[in-house]
């Protein structure tokens, strides 16, 4: 089978013929047809993570295709339904955080394409457990990138327990927020996308946003108060300065929720903590409960991420575009031609 392999890092990634991989019987082999393309995978090519990942590895943990291989102590698959494997591989299942469905806090999780092979490869085996069904009205191109940036924002959302009617503005209308947009008008809220782009209000709107705010030219907190102040806030962004100016646009008993790793920190006065009862807090991936869901809802109201589908092949010009902002939102690469 062809595989890609990220050797070392700041290189490009190598195509290698490798064995389709044996399973034992707690094990799904799974024949990739599609893999959604990350920033994370970005990250691990270009050596950010260097600390975190074991290389040589070959990356993608947003894989939809084909269970072709059963294990026999496996169940719940059969040969021939529609799969996928997300960012988390495996867990220990054991401790308080996997009792509790919430595998991505657990200290032992293992990482599809970081601690384990993903799915830039024609075929790839993952244990039984973690393999989670598609459901049969998703397509596999699209239903690829709900496996961690559908996920993602899914289970934010999920967290922060939107009730009916309330405004939900979602900052950063790309790869994840383009989702977010649309779960959030699913769930019942009044949304409003922000964007430093007045290109992107057309889009949003499309999306489902009742209120589109273009901080190139207005003051977003401003515009947030305007509107009653937002109940709840999701930001995509990676750039704290840019997070930052949300925190006054937020309602009493607001909720603001960090999906964009940014590096530098955002202030919080403890005024308004005590006095608003306002809510900061962060967000990533989901366990298998909260992505079982992400699916299903995606399924049931016909949300499903805006992509750019691209052969195996050209997978290091993909990622470059990824590097220099070229994929507006998803890019999926195509591994079955």
């Amino acid at each position: 089978m062809k595989v890609a392999v990220c050797k070392e890092p700041k290189k490009p990634l190598v195509f290698e013929e490798w064995d389709v991989p044996e399973i034992n019987d707690d094990e799904v082999l799974i024949k990739v047809h599609y893999c959604g393309v990350c920033h994370s995978d970005l990250h691990i090519v270009d050596g950010d993570w260097d600390d975190w990942v074991s290389y040589p590895t070959v990356p993608g943990h947003e894989v939809a295709g084909i269970a072709v291989k059963v294990g026999r102590n496996v169940s719940w698959i059969k040969e021939g339904d529609p799969v996928g494997m997300p960012w988390i591989y495996s867990s220990c299942e054991v401790c308080d955080y996997c009792v509790d469905g919430d595998e991505p806090l657990c200290p032992n999780h293992e990482i599809t394409g970081i601690t384990k092979q993903g799915g830039y490869a024609e075929y790839m085996k993952a244990p039984g457990r973690f393999v989670t069904r598609i459901p049969e009205n998703l397509d596999l191109a699209y239903s690829a990138p709900l496996f961690c940036a559908g996920v993602t924002v899914y289970s934010a959302l999920k967290r922060l327990n939107i009730k009916p009617d309330e405004l939900v503005a979602v900052q950063g209308i790309g790869g994840l927020g383009h989702l977010a947009l649309q779960y959030a008008k699913a769930m019942g809220a009044r949304v409003v996308a922000i964007s430093h782009s007045s290109k992107k209000e057309k889009l949003a709107r499309e999306l489902g946003a009742d209120y589109f705010i273009d901080t190139s030219k207005i003051d977003p907190a401003e515009e947030l108060r305007k509107l009653g102040g937002a109940d709840v806030i999701l930001t995509t962004v990676f750039k704290a300065e840019a997070i930052q100016p949300l925190v006054e646009g937020l309602a009493p008993r607001g909720r603001l929720s960090v999906v964009g790793a940014a590096q530098e920190p955002i202030q919080v006065a403890p005024f308004d903590l005590i006095t608003k009862r306002i809510v900061v807090t962060g967000s990533a991936v989901g366990g298998r409960k909260l992505l079982r869901e992400t699916l299903r809802f995606s399924a049931d109201f016909g949300i499903k991420p805006l992509i750019e589908v691209h052969p195996f092949e050209k997978v290091n010009e993909v990622l470059d575009r990824v590097r220099k902002g070229e994929v507006e939102l998803r890019a999926v690469l195509k591994m079955v031609q």
